[in-house]
């Protein structure tokens, strides 16, 4: 599995709390992965931020 999917992977399964077994995230998390992890991350609450935005102005008409 590629770097970037298992850090993918990471950020995506600590955003909707599951882990799994400990072992198993620190096989997805390596040293050399941090920053794609940190880039994911912010792109992902970037994201999410922006469709409450959208959500409240179309809400609000």
């Amino acid at each position: 599995m590629s770097r970037f999917r298992r850090s993918l992977q990471a950020v995506l399964w600590a955003a909707i709390g599951l882990g799994g077994r400990r072992a198993d995230a620190d096989q997805r998390v390596d040293g050399d992965s941090l920053w794609i992890i940190l880039v994911l991350a912010l792109v992902l609450v970037l994201g999410l931020i922006g469709g409450l935005l959208a959500l409240a102005r179309l809400a609000a008409g």
